[in-house]
This record gives structure tokens, sequence and C-alpha cells, in this order.
């Protein structure tokens, strides 16, 4: 550890590269990478509302047991008391890096992990084609049940959804279908992706350590 300290210490900016790898046997908190660029997504109002859904998501989902306790109006405000977020952005993309810090709530490795976040997404795409309001009435028959599926079938009214399903409310009222929608983004190719990357959960995943730039990149 002091070495690692020595060599943080007396490198700085792109000459510091320093990863940490997870390895896939030992229990973590809860990480959510969220990511975007920025070109593709211009007709975002606000480039705040996606990012902070995901906090308040996953701040109520991982205080499940608490969350009828809370009485303040600014959710956002409850989660960054439990989240470190750091943020990394250019003229072409932003990307969050959220870190769950309670030590009491560790998962059994990133694995789980991946597994509990994915099971989740899949639960708030289910929720979005599904739930029904004066301006979203659509019935939805296909079998097919991936989040990838989910995606393409709901693609054509996300702009529906986040114009006028902001009264169209989950988890005691807490979040709306409007603020879910941005979780959805469009990618390099145009095509209507996740802002929360699943791919981050495979085994010996690397994670930059906070103030370190990416190898190779000025």
């Amino acid at each position: 550890m002091e070495e690692l300290i020595i060599l943080y210490k007396n490198t700085t900016g792109i000459d510091r590269n320093l990863y940490e790898i997870i390895i896939a046997t030992n229990p973590v908190k809860a990480y959510i990478d969220f990511e975007y660029y920025v070109d593709n997504n211009l007709e975002m109002q606000n480039h705040y509302i996606g990012s902070n859904c995901c906090l308040k998501i996953f701040h109520y989902l991982l205080n499940f047991t608490h969350h009828t306790h809370y009485q303040s109006e600014n959710h956002i405000d409850l989660a960054l008391e439990e989240f470190l977020v750091l943020e990394a952005y250019n003229t072409q993309k932003i990307s969050y890096h959220f870190i769950h810090a309670n030590p009491n709530i560790l998962f059994e490795n990133n694995i789980t992990l991946g597994i509990f976040i994915k099971t989740f997404i899949h639960f708030l795409l289910q929720t979005m084609i599904q739930h029904k309001c004066a301006f979203f009435n659509i019935d939805f028959k296909t079998h097919k049940t991936t989040i990838h599926d989910l995606i393409q079938l709901i693609s054509p009214y996300i702009t529906v959804l986040r114009t006028h399903c902001n009264e169209c409310y989950l988890f005691n009222n807490r979040i709306n279908i409007a603020e879910i929608a941005h979780l959805l983004v469009l990618n390099r190719q145009n095509k209507w992706t996740l802002a929360i990357d699943i791919n981050v959960y495979s085994r010996n995943q690397q994670f930059r350590l906070f103030d370190c730039a990416k190898y190779g990149k000025n």
C-alpha cells in the first residue's frame, strides 16, 4: 500500500494510469457505470435527469428496509449521502462511476452484483412497457424478454415517455416513468441502448483509481 501511495503521489496527469482489479472471489460494494455520448443525445434538455434517476433508483433499492422512514422530498440528496460519485467527461462523452459507500451492504462478488443489476433493469424496462396512462397505452404481445428485446420494443416510444409520463410514479412516488426513460440513450450508431453499462460485471474487472487517466489517452 505504501508503494502504491508513493507511486500515486509522484505521477500526474496522463502518466497516472492506476487501476484496481476486482477479483471474482471477493465481496464487493454495489457499483454502476453510467455513460452516454453528448452529440447523439442533444435532445436531452437536462443531462442530469438520467444520472440522478439512476442514483435514486439504486439508493431506494439498496435501502428498501428503511425507505418508509424518509421524509425528505429531495431524494437525490439522500442518494448522494451514500454514493461516491466519480465523473469523467470530454466534448464527446460523459461518464459517471457510482459506488455505494455503505460498508454494511456487500455482494458476494461482482458476478452476483451483475445478476442483481441486470434483473432489476429488466424489471424497470418491463414496468415502462406495461404501465398505462392517458399518453401511453400499448398492448405488447411478445415472448421475447431479454433486456435487448425490451429496449427494441420500447424505443419508438421513448420521446413520448420522457415528455408526458412525469406523473406516472413508481417506488412510493419517488421516481417517475419520464425519468426512467432517460436511462435509455442513443449510442454512436444512433441506436437506443442503456446508459448503464451492464458489461462491467465480468471476472477480474478493471477500474481506474480516482484521479487517474486512461492509459494512452490525453
